[in-house]
């Protein structure tokens, strides 16, 4: 009862409630953080059975299905997505104007981490590109999106990753053997027809891979691919790290983990500066 009684203050001094708006109901309301898998589609189901989707996951992390998730990710991307039963929640991440205007709800940013082919310094000319407003056309309408954050993390030469990108947070483990053991068998020294000597198999800009961190605030219609397009990078794998002040940490890909309250409450918090509050 004591700690119940503190956990209702937290909420009330945190969240001003305002013209009968109990923001503790929206707060004790169930929200998980989900490691999506590369290879998994956003959604809760699909026609094609062959498809795995979010549901799949949660029911193999042994976790009830909830139909609510927050921000999309591509088939190809991994990384963190929140999955909630209160609308309210998923609609003020999503940034529905909606929202913000009714409750004063603000975008809480989103940080993705990169892996690019090659070698690309902190200071080249792509990977400042990164940092500049994007303007993008789909379905006849024009679209502004606001430039990136860029941390630039590290260079380095892996040889094996930068042969075997695709099988990055994957997680289902028998098809990633067999693939992995196929392209190994295909990528063995040839011999070379001219000369008779064994040639080592070609290996992308020599192994060297280049890893940046981009922090966005909107990520709408595939934004950081976008982003890595214009500025003539090849994009190797992307993971979303982080939702505002909820971290993907040391989740693997399919796992699932339940917020608990102090984390929801950072999260409606960045959510919600302000409380809920109608006008």
């Amino acid at each position: 009862m004591r700690w119940r009684l503190r956990w209702d203050f937290a909420v009330s001094w945190l969240f001003p409630l305002s013209e009968g708006v109990d923001l503790r109901n929206h707060v004790r309301m169930t929200t998980y953080a989900l490691h999506k898998p590369r290879g998994v589609l956003s959604s809760v189901s699909d026609p094609n059975p062959l498809r795995r989707t979010l549901t799949d996951v949660m029911r193999e992390a042994r976790v009830a299905p909830l139909p609510g998730h927050v921000g999309r990710l591509d088939a190809e991307t991994s990384g963190l997505m929140l999955v909630t039963a209160d609308s309210l929640l998923l609609r003020a991440v999503l940034g529905w104007e909606e929202v913000a205007q009714a409750y004063g709800a603000r975008v809480v940013p989103k940080v993705y981490r990169l892996l690019l082919a090659g070698r690309h310094e902190r200071d080249s000319e792509k990977i400042v590109m990164l940092r500049e407003p994007l303007l993008h056309q789909r379905a006849g309408k024009e679209y502004h999106s606001d430039g990136a954050l860029v941390r630039h993390l590290r260079c380095f030469r892996d040889v094996t990753l930068a042969t075997e990108c695709d099988f990055v947070d994957r997680n289902d483990i028998d098809n990633v053997a067999r693939e992995r053991a196929l392209l190994r068998e295909s990528r063995q020294p040839a011999r070379s027809r001219a000369t008779g000597e064994l040639v080592p198999p070609y290996v992308p800009f020599d192994g060297w891979l280049t890893e940046v961190e981009l922090t966005i605030s909107q990520g709408r219609h595939r934004q950081i691919r976008r982003l890595c397009k214009r500025s003539g990078l090849e994009l190797r794998h992307l993971r979303r790290e982080a939702i505002g002040p909820v971290e993907l940490g040391n989740l693997r890909p399919g796992e699932v983990r339940i917020l608990p309250e102090l984390e929801k409450l950072e999260l409606y918090g960045a959510c919600f500066p302000n409380g809920i509050s109608r006008g």
